[in-house]
């Protein structure tokens, strides 16, 4: 949006809106611009950052929720800037909890405005700050003025003294002005040095934490190593500490918050090791642990051990008692490499087992670790090839109405066909997708290809079918899955209510702002929310009054012991008892046997899909068992003869 200027008196100050919220944007334009106050806008945080270092308005007016960088970042990143440092930013939010407001004066604000405005509210402040922004300015320019004067006066006084010691002495002013130069170049020579082993530590240490950051921690391990070659009977031990769900701090708390807790971290992984040691950092919240001139590989455990104790203790942070594990991997030398990035990369390889292993404890590096590492690789460049390739194919599992056997939508399944091979369910790869991040453009290839088969089946004449797709947690924390969604929904001629995107339990525990606005976007544009394989996970009343869900998928573990001597039955009623008090759709999984449907049915589920039904099948052969109409099973208890046959193609 370009600047709107009011009057060309260069008197006339100048405000920069930065809100995502043209309606909020319209009004204070408007307001601001009938009291000759130029304005300029910036819809988003990026733009805002470089109209503000073009514009150098005398006031930022700066909404705290928008999308992408949000207020707080955004004026932090202003006052990291010189051209945009000392300009006032004004915060307005509709956020009134203090610990928000402190956060915004932490940022570098220097006032609020709630949301909804009070335009005289708005005004007062405005002028209450313009004014001071003025007096600033004003002051600014007699201080150099004034250090002009002063300058000028100072040299007036330096040139008389100097024609005056010129007339008395001028050998002696000559010698005085050779000691001057010897004493300022000795200083230079000091500051010199001074700012090499600055730059030295800052090249070397960690900016958070003051330990050595991995360059400086590489040098210490080769340098151990080197010991340990002169002396045979020695070992050395490295560590790779990692923190276990750090994340949710940072999300939780803030970032001020977590990097205390690093710092606090530090301090007491300190206190864990002995003279000789070197403990650095390796980058996020990881740290690493040199261990020299060790006997045996005990005492590395006995380290490793007494980390995990010293973590298991609660931290005190700003008020805050924190708790967090660790996850570490342990390489020795000789053993598992012969130099730094070897010990290095078998500690990371090892420490990853730790978390597999349910996080919270140490594991030594083992050449099966190195087997696995080399298939983990080895399956993510396949990955990355059967996308380009055109090796993957969607599946279609057909969702019942139990009543009427009619489908009514389905589920999107991944299925990959190396060459020669036989298509490969997601199962046995999408874990190694999602822990390289392949799964985003292979999630992104999915919905539209899913979205495009839906159009076809409803052009074919089933214009109520709708599809279902899973989404990924890596999918979920992309910045533009709303816009992505939203072009999908819009080059494939979908209404937003045919699709349902399916969401896991353990995506929805870390209701943070972001995720929580993420959904809500999704949800306003009409896409449908379920949560899958409900009650495997961490289960909460909680998120689904925070987010708005619109289903729930009953996961199939449960469905298969309704019939069996097991507690499923009741837990499988008591998940449609309380869907059906929180007035959310069901669908159950895993429904294999007419006695599933008898039971589910008996509770009010009335919806399902399973082998019972059909099993995953190609987009033709789903094309075919929707011609049916519905899929009434036969006395066998199965899907009729013309369902087998289109699953059998």
């Amino acid at each position: 949006m370009a600047i709107s200027v009011v009057s060309p008196d260069v008197d006339t100050p100048t405000v920069l809106i930065i809100d995502d919220t043209p309606a909020n944007v319209g009004i204070l334009v408007e307001y601001l611009e009938g009291r000759r106050v130029r304005v300029a806008v910036a819809q988003e945080g990026e733009e805002g950052l470089a109209r503000a270092e073009f514009v150098q308005p005398d006031l930022i007016l700066l909404d705290v929720m928008m999308p992408g960088m949000d207020g707080f970042e955004t004026c932090r990143r202003l006052k990291a800037v010189a051209a945009t440092r000392d300009i006032p930013v004004i915060f307005m939010t509709s956020l009134s909890e203090t610990h928000d407001k402190l956060s915004g004066f932490a940022a570098g604000g220097v006032d609020y405005i709630t949301k909804p405005f009070q335009l005289d509210e708005v005004w007062a402040r405005v002028t209450t700050h313009l004014a001071l922004r003025s007096a600033q300015k004003r002051l600014a320019q007699q201080n150099t003025q004034l250090q002009q004067e002063i300058a000028m006066r100072r040299q007036a006084e330096a040139d008389l003294q100097s024609a005056n010691d010129a007339l008395e002495a001028r050998v002696a002013e000559r010698t005085a002005e050779l000691v001057r130069t010897n004493a300022c170049l000795k200083e230079k020579i000091a500051e010199y040095n001074q700012a090499e082993r600055r730059i030295d530590h800052m090249a070397h240490h960690d900016a958070l934490t003051g330990l050595p950051n991995r360059l400086l921690l590489e040098d210490r391990i080769n340098q151990a190593i080197a010991q340990a070659r002169r002396h045979q009977d020695e070992m050395v031990a490295q560590l790779h500490i990692d923190l276990d769900h750090f994340k949710t701090i940072n999300d939780s708390l803030g970032s001020q918050i977590g990097d205390r807790m690093l710092q606090a971290v530090a301090a007491r992984l300190q206190q864990c090791t002995r003279e000789g040691d070197s403990l650095g950092c390796l980058g996020g919240n990881a740290f690493g642990v040199c261990l020299s001139a060790l006997p045996t590989s005990n005492d590395a455990a006995l380290v490793a051990s007494k980390v995990l104790d010293s973590l298991s203790r609660p931290f005190a942070v700003d008020g805050h008692e924190l708790h967090v594990s660790a996850s570490i991997g342990v390489s020795l030398f000789p053993s598992d490499g012969g130099d730094a990035s070897a010990l290095l990369h078998a500690a990371n390889a090892a420490m990853y087992k730790a978390k597999q292993k349910g996080r919270g404890n140490y594991q030594f590096f083992t050449a099966a670790l190195h087997e696995a590492a080399k298939r983990r690789m080895a399956a993510t460049n396949q990955l990355r090839q059967a996308l380009a390739h055109d090796e993957f194919s969607v599946y279609y599992q057909p969702q019942v109405d139990m009543e009427s056997g009619r489908i009514f939508s389905a589920e999107a399944l991944l299925r990959w066909t190396p060459p020669g091979k036989a298509p490969r369910s997601c199962v046995e790869f999408i874990a190694i997708a999602e822990e390289t991040g392949v799964i985003v453009p292979i999630g992104e290839w999915v919905l539209r290809q899913a979205c495009a088969q839906l159009r076809r089946w409803r052009d074919g004449g089933h214009p109520e079918m709708r599809i279902a797709v899973n989404l990924s947690a890596r999918q979920f924390a992309q910045a533009n899955l709303t816009t992505f969604v939203a072009q999908v929904l819009a080059d494939t001629g979908i209404p937003a209510d045919a699709l349902e995107l399916e969401i896991t339990e353990s995506m929805t525990m870390q209701p943070s702002d972001d995720n929580i606005a993420v959904l809500h976007q999704l949800s306003n544009m009409g896409v449908q929310l379920s949560i899958d394989d409900f009650g495997t996970g961490y289960s909460s009343l909680a998120y689904l009054q925070t987010f708005p869900i619109h289903a729930l998928k009953i996961d199939r573990s449960f469905v298969i012991g309704i019939n069996e001597e097991t507690h499923d039955a009741a837990i499988v009623a008591a998940i449609i008892a309380m869907a059906h008090s929180l007035h959310l759709n069901l669908i159950a999984e895993g429904v294999d046997s007419a006695e599933h449907v008898s039971f589910l049915t008996a509770h009010g589920c009335l919806a399902a899909q399973g082998f019972y039904y059909s099993q995953a099948v190609p987009a033709d052969a789903m094309t075919l068992l929707l011609d049916q109409k519905n899929l009434a099973p036969d006395a066998d208890g199965r899907a009729n003869a013309t369902m087998r046959q289109s699953m059998s193609k």
